[in-house]
């Protein structure tokens, strides 16, 4: 049995890629989809640093994760200095703080998880950050965003709990709740 087969694509000669892949067997078409893996793709260095804090995580840039030296399964430690008067947040690898294993993980994605009373504290200080070396292994965080308005830890913690809720029940009253709305 003998069949005409035709095979057409277009190669990029710098990236090195083919798209467009096309197979025709003896007159019926059938169009073959092609895709990169992700460890082929490169990426475009940053020029900066940059670490932004969203609600539930941080997110790592990668010239970030280049200058600080982690990778994937690594253990991040952030801390707070005082100098002075003046408290800033100092980051870095849980060996660099001598707690291996405290800390939290580096995603395949370059972020970390960073929930709860964690996540206000550091939000005080703003929401993109920028490094600056600070020890052996330690990072300063530069804030881009808003300038360091707390004065102490002790401070920057009351400020974080002054988060009340619209509702509080203490037991003391009855709530009714008499309908819900969800909307996506």
């Amino acid at each position: 049995m003998i069949k005409n087969v035709i095979v057409t694509f277009q190669f990029d000669t710098e990236t090195d890629s083919v798209t467009n892949v096309q197979c025709s067997v003896d007159g019926v078409e059938k169009k073959k989809r092609t895709t990169k893996k992700k460890s082929d793709i490169v990426e475009e260095m940053a020029s900066s640093p940059l670490i932004t804090l969203e609600a539930t995580k941080l997110a790592f840039n990668n010239k970030a994760v280049a200058d600080m030296e982690i990778e994937y399964e690594d253990r991040i430690v952030i801390k707070w200095e005082q100098s002075g008067k003046t408290l800033f947040p100092i980051i870095g690898k849980d060996i660099a703080f001598d707690e291996e294993g405290s800390g939290n993980k580096v995603t395949k994605s370059n972020t970390i998880g960073y929930k709860g009373k964690q996540n206000a504290i550091l939000a005080e200080f703003g929401n993109e950050f920028t490094i600056e070396p600070y020890k052996d292994g330690l990072w300063k965080l530069i804030s881009t965003t808003t300038p360091n308005t707390s004065q102490t830890l002790e401070e920057t913690i009351k400020s974080s709990e002054a988060v009340e809720p619209d509702l509080i029940v203490d037991g003391t009253d009855d709530v009714e709740i008499d309908e819900m709305t969800f909307t996506l």
